[in-house]
This record gives C-alpha cells, sequence and structure tokens, in this order.
C-alpha cells in the first residue's frame, strides 16, 4: 500500500511542477482577481504542508520562517506583491528536498505507524490516524492546489499542460 501511494505522490508532485514549469518570477504572483490563490501561494503552501507532514512521519523539517504561516496557511490571503514571496527555484528547490526525505521514510512506516491517533486531538475527527491524515495531504490536497494552478494558467492565456 506505501508504494501504492508513494506512486501517487510522484504523479501529483509531477502535475504541479509541470503548470509552473514554465512561469517567471514575475507571473508566479499575479492574480486575477483580489484574494486568489496565485503560483507563489500555492507552491509556499504545499512546502509548508510537506514539512509538517515530514514532522508527522517522524522526519527533521526545515525550520520555517517566522512569518510563514502568515503568508501560506490555509486562510492566509495570497497578496500581487512580488517582494513577499520566494523566488520559484527556491520553492522548487526546497520542496524537492523535503519530498525527498517524505520519499525515503514512508517506506520504512508499519501499518501500527499508519495506525497512531493523529498528535493533534482537535484535528482527530477529520483525520483520525496518522495514514488517514497523510493520505489525504499527499493526494487529494495537492491535486486540489494542482486544479487551481491549471485554471490560474487557462485565465492567464497560458496553455493547458
Amino acid at each position: 500500500m506505501i508504494q501504492a501511494f508513494i506512486g501517487t505522490l510522484n504523479l501529483t508532485r509531477s502535475a504541479t511542477l509541470k503548470l509552473v514549469a514554465d512561469l517567471t518570477d514575475g507571473q508566479m504572483v499575479l492574480q486575477p482577481a483580489p484574494k486568489t490563490n496565485h503560483p507563489a501561494w500555492v507552491l509556499g503552501h504545499l512546502y509548508m504542508v510537506d514539512c509538517n507532514f515530514l514532522t508527522l512521519i517522524g522526519g527533521k523539517a526545515p525550520e520555517l520562517e517566522a512569518n510563514w504561516k502568515e503568508l501560506y496557511a490555509g486562510g492566509s490571503t495570497p497578496v500581487a506583491d512580488r517582494s513577499k514571496y520566494k523566488p520559484k527555484a527556491w520553492y522548487l528547490e526546497h520542496m524537492a528536498q523535503v519530498r525527498q526525505q517524505i520519499l525515503e521514510r514512508l517506506p520504512k512506516l508499519s501499518a501500527a505507524d499508519l495506525d497512531k491517533p493523529h498528535p493533534d486531538p482537535a484535528r482527530r475527527e477529520r483525520f483520525p490516524t496518522i495514514g488517514h491524515t497523510i493520505f489525504m495531504y499527499g493526494t487529494w490536497h495537492e491535486g486540489y492546489h494542482a486544479g487551481q494552478l491549471s485554471t490560474w494558467r487557462r485565465v492567464q492565456g497560458l496553455p493547458a499542460v
């Protein structure tokens, strides 16, 4: 089952990377309407989620900058200000590093590891176990944001990927 999950992680990440491959740093913060998720926000958000994911499965994630949640947490408001966001290359490099660590740790997890309760009691109703959490965030969540990137591309007049 873990190998199937790893395959899905690789597939969804590949789609995300294709959707931003041809974008310039300037394009990364374009918004077709105020408050819409632009590519810089999506990549920063996915990086944050992967850091949380890595920690959840027992890895050591990089420490996020003090304002990271303010900029990228669910419910935060993206802005079209290039100076507030990292260059695209930064996101791609750091996302790849954390994802590699996740891919190295996943095969080491046992069924008992996946059945452990989520460490945050407030999240247990929605994600009762570590397994529930990593499957949702590793598959549905990134696919959801890849869909946003795909729509964003069309609105910007860019070709489909």
